[in-house]
């Protein structure tokens, strides 16, 4: 009898020597009957979700981190041709309102925009990495290179905008490496009749991860936790 097929992490493992008298918490026993490709979907759906979470509160954070009472911001319009004059209004309000960078329109884009940077550097190598080595290690090293450079975000900012920007490409390179290696996982612990629903629901978490993240860090941005620039941060 060939038993190198039970080797898959698509096969269940059943003890073949199990003691009747044994006795196993409700806990335990129930996680016996949990397929071990469940287990590595929800665990995934998890980890996508973190990922997302991690990618969208600057955005949010940002409203709060930018005096934009200090920075003229141009109402341009083209529709109405009848005055010579351009319908130009420069704004400029108490500089003691809003947060403590004063960042235009464009630097902002570009803090936001260089996370995208990195991001696109790492998909191609991601994939060959998780085939060549471990989808599971190579995940857990783009999460948390992600968290960790998420962490810097405030000390970076102070900082100057240079290295918020050289935090944020870094920032990139690590999540860009997470969806390749989910790829190589669910393509190993999916069978095909179930590969489709079990993608599903694992990528479904970026999206949940979005819809989390966006007002938690409203409610931070609210109340606060390191003056301006802290309070997006989770």
């Amino acid at each position: 009898m060939d038993v190198s097929r039970f080797d898959s992490p698509l096969s269940e493992k059943i003890p073949i020597f199990a003691d009747s008298k044994e006795k196993k918490s409700s806990i335990q026993r129930l996680y016996d009957r949990i397929p071990a490709r469940y287990t590595f979907a929800f665990l995934g759906f998890l980890g996508m979700a973190n990922v997302y979470a991690m990618r969208v509160n600057l955005s949010v954070a940002m409203v709060v981190m930018v005096n934009s009472s200090s920075i003229p911001h141009a109402n341009s319009s083209s529709e109405c041709h009848q005055t010579p004059r351009s319908n130009v209004t420069i704004v400029r309000a108490n500089n003691n309102e809003g947060g403590e960078f004063d960042w235009d329109e464009k630097m902002q884009g570009i803090i936001l925009g260089s996370f995208f940077w990195g991001y696109i550097v790492t998909q191609l190598p991601g994939g060959r990495l998780a085939e060549r080595f471990s989808g599971k290690w190579l995940f857990g090293f783009g999460v948390l290179c992600t968290a960790v450079f998420t962490i810097l975000t405030p000390i970076a900012a102070r900082l100057g905008a240079g290295y918020l920007i050289a935090v944020r490409i870094l920032e990139g390179l690590g999540e860009g490496v997470t969806f390749p290696a989910m790829h190589i996982m669910l393509s190993r612990w999916s069978p095909s009749f179930e590969r489709s629903k079990m993608s599903t629901f694992v990528y479904t978490g970026c999206q949940v991860g979005t819809v989390i993240a966006m007002p938690i860090s409203g409610y931070l941005c609210q109340y606060g936790i390191d003056g301006e620039i802290g309070r997006a941060h989770v």
